[in-house]
C-alpha cells in the first residue's frame, strides 16, 4: 500500500532523514558554540589582553621618565658640576645604595676615562672614548642604550646618559646609570594571570628582554640554560604584526610553538615590544565544557533518528547493490548479463530511474568499446594498424610460421628525404603523402600480409608465408610502385622513393627476446645500411648478421 505522505525520491528522504539526523544536534551546536560562546570569549579576551597591555606601557614609560630624570639630577647635582672627583665618587655611591635596580653609577670624566661610584682614585679607570653615550654626551645630548648583558653581571641592563656641565660652563663629562630590569621583570610576572596567561618584552629584532612564564619547559627542552632573557628569540605573529602597526588577528603560535590569543604596544619610542598572551587551550575551556554537553545530546539525538536512518539507508543500498553486481558483470565483459530489478517495497523514484537509465545504455557499451578496441590499434592518420597492433599481432604470425615450419619475412621501410617534403611543403602536406603511401602500400601487399606505421615515415610489413627470396620480391615490388606513383594533388605532384630492409626468422637469436623482436632488430639494421648506400634500394638482412645490397631495379 502506498504512502501519500512518504517521501518518494532519494533527494526528498535525503533532505528528511538529514534534518533529523544532522541538522538538529549540529544547529544545537552551531548556534550556541560559534555565534554566541566562541565569539564572546575570544572578543572578551582580546579586550583582557589589549587592556593589560595599555596598562603595562603605561608602567614602563613611567620607569624610564624616572631614570631619565635621575640621571638628569645627577649631572645637573652640584657635587658633578664642580668637577671635584672626590664629590661626585660619594653623591653617585649614595645614589647606588639606595636604589636597588640600578646596577651602578658611573662617571666619565672631560678626558672620556670612567669612574665607578664604589671605585678610588687609586683604581684603574676605562678609556670610553669611542662609546655611544660618550659621543652624545659630548654632543650635549642624553642617550639611552638599548638593552646588553654586564660585563661583571652578566645579567641584563639599560645605560641612561646624561652630559655634565661644569659651573664654568665647559664640558664636564657624562654620567650614566646601569639600570637592572629588575622592576620590569617584576612587574611583568606580577602581572600573569590564569594559568598560562603571561606578559613579556622584547625588543625589535624579536629577543626576549624579561623573564618567560614557561622557563623550566625552555630548560627542559634544552632551549636556555639559565634565563630566556637575550636568549629566546621569538618571530610571533605577534611581532610581524606589530612590525606593521596592526594587532595580531585570530590564534597564532608564540615562541614555544603554543597555541595563543595575543596583544601588543609598542613602548620606549618603539624599541621594545609588550606582548601579552594565553593559551588557546586554556580560552577554549568554558567552549570544550559545553561541547561535551552538546555532543551528548546529539547522540541521544542520533539514537532516536537511527531507525529512520536504517530504512533510509537499505531503501538505496539494496538497489545499488544489485546495479553493482550487474556493473562488475559487464567488467568483465559480460555485456548480454540481466539486468537487476530495485529488490525493495516502493523504491525512491531516483533508484527505479537509474536501473531503467542503466539497462537501456547496456546494449550500447558493447558496441562502444568494440569501436574503442579497435581505435587504440589504429594509426588515425593514414588509418593503419598502429605500432602497438603490430607487435602484438607480428609477433603471433611469426610464432605461428615458426611452429609450422613455415616461412615468414619482415620488411621496415622509410620514405627518403620525408624531413625535407615536411620543411620545405609543410607538415600539412607531410600528412597527405603519408596518407596517400599508405594506400599505395595496402594496394601492392598480399591479402594475408598485415602493414601498419612504425613511427613517423617508417611502416613494416609481415609476410608470412614469404622466404627471403619472395620477401626480397615483394619488397621490390613496393620500391618500384611507390617510385612509379606521384602524391599530393596535380596541382603540386611530389615523387617519393623508399628504402627497405628485409629480414626472415633466424635459428639464433642475437637481438631481443624471440624471433620476432630478433627480427625487427635485423630488418632495422639492413634499412639503415640502404639509406646509408644511396637510399631508394632493398637490403637483405641474412642470418648471422650478414647484409646483403640489392639495388634498385634487380628484381
Amino acid at each position: 500500500m502506498s504512502l501519500s505522505f512518504f517521501p518518494k525520491t532519494i533527494s526528498s528522504r535525503i533532505r528528511w532523514y538529514s534534518v533529523l539526523m544532522v541538522g538538529v544536534p549540529l544547529l544545537f551546536m552551531t548556534v550556541m558554540l560559534i555565534f554566541f560562546i566562541k565569539s564572546a570569549i575570544f572578543k572578551t579576551t582580546r579586550l583582557e589582553l589589549e587592556e593589560q597591555v595599555t596598562s603595562h606601557k603605561i608602567v614602563i614609560e613611567e620607569w624610564f621618565r624616572e631614570r631619565q630624570t635621575d640621571v638628569k639630577f645627577l649631572a645637573e647635582s652640584d657635587a658633578l658640576r664642580s668637577g671635584q672627583l672626590n664629590q661626585i665618587i660619594n653623591l653617585l655611591s649614595l645614589y647606588d645604595s639606595t636604589h636597588e635596580d640600578i646596577n651602578g653609577v658611573i662617571w666619565v670624566g672631560p678626558d672620556g676615562l670612567a669612574r665607578h661610584s664604589s671605585s678610588d682614585q687609586s683604581t684603574p679607570s676605562i678609556d670610553v672614548n669611542d662609546r655611544e653615550y660618550f659621543i652624545q654626551g659630548r654632543a650635549g645630548n642624553p642617550h639611552v642604550t638599548e638593552v646588553i648583558i654586564g660585563r661583571s653581571s652578566g645579567k641584563p641592563i639599560i645605560l641612561f646618559s646624561h652630559p655634565v656641565t661644569l659651573k664654568d660652563g665647559s664640558f664636564g663629562g657624562v654620567v650614566f646609570l646601569a639600570a637592572r630590569l629588575t622592576a620590569i621583570n617584576k612587574l611583568m610576572k606580577n602581572l600573569w594571570f590564569g594559568t598560562t596567561g603571561e606578559t613579556y618584552i622584547i625588543n625589535r629584532e624579536g629577543f626576549m628582554l624579561t623573564e618567560s612564564r614557561f622557563l623550566e619547559q625552555l630548560k627542559s627542552a634544552g632551549r636556555v640554560k639559565d634565563t630566556a632573557i637575550m636568549t629566546i628569540k621569538t618571530s610571533t605573529q605577534s611581532l610581524e604584526a606589530a612590525q606593521v602597526g596592526i594587532q595580531p588577528e585570530g590564534v597564532y603560535r608564540d615562541y614555544r610553538g603554543a597555541q595563543v590569543l595575543g596583544a601588543s604596544q609598542w613602548v620606549n619610542d618603539g624599541r621594545w615590544l609588550i606582548v601579552s598572551e594565553i593559551d588557546y587551550s586554556e580560552v577554549m575551556k568554558p567552549i570544550y565544557s559545553f561541547l561535551w554537553i552538546a555532543i551528548g545530546g546529539a547522540f541521544l539525538t542520533l539514537l532516536i533518528i537511527i531507525p529512520f536512518a536504517i530504512k533510509l539507508i537499505r531503501s538505496i543500498s539494496i538497489p545499488l547493490k544489485r546495479l553493482s553486481s550487474v556493473a562488475q558483470q559487464m567488467t568483465k565483459g559480460e555485456f548480454d548479463c540481466e539486468c537487476a530489478d530495485t529488490g525493495v517495497l516502493h523504491p525512491p523514484e531516483e533508484v527505479t530511474q537509474l536501473i531503467d537509465g542503466f539497462c537501456a545504455m547496456q546494449g550500447k557499451v558493447d558496441s562502444t568499446v568494440q569501436e574503442l578496441q579497435k581505435s587504440a590499434v589504429t594509426d588515425q592518420l593514414t588509418r593503419l594498424p598502429n605500432r602497438r597492433y603490430l607487435m602484438k599481432e607480428g609477433a603471433r604470425l611469426v610464432d605461428i610460421a615458426i611452429r609450422a615450419g613455415q616461412p615468414c619475412s619482415l620488411m621496415i621501410m622509410d620514405i627518403d628525404h620525408f624531413k625535407v617534403i615536411n620543411d620545405t611543403y609543410g607538415h600539412t602536406v607531410g600528412d597527405v603523402v603519408l596518407q596517400q603511401m599508405s594506400k599505395a602500400f595496402q594496394d601492392i601487399i598480399r591479402s594475408s600480409d598485415i602493414i601498419a606505421r612504425y613511427g613517423g615515415e617508417e611502416f613494416v610489413v609481415v609476410a608470412p608465408g614469404s622466404d627471403i627470396d619472395s620477401g626480397k620480391t615483394l619488397a621490390e615490388r613496393l620500391r618500384q610502385g611507390i617510385e612509379a606513383r606521384f602524391f599530393n594533388d596535380e596541382a603540386q605532384p611530389l615523387a617519393c622513393t623508399i628504402s627497405i630492409g628485409v629480414a626472415h626468422y633466424a635459428t639464433d637469436i642475437k637481438f631481443g627476446v624471440d624471433a620476432y623482436e630478433d627480427m625487427l632488430a635485423r630488418a632495422d639494421k639492413a634499412l639503415y645500411k640502404a639509406k646509408d648506400t644511396g637510399r631508394n634500394r632493398i637490403c637483405i638482412a641474412e642470418p648471422h648478421n650478414k647484409l646483403t645490397d640489392s639495388p634498385k631495379g634487380d628484381n
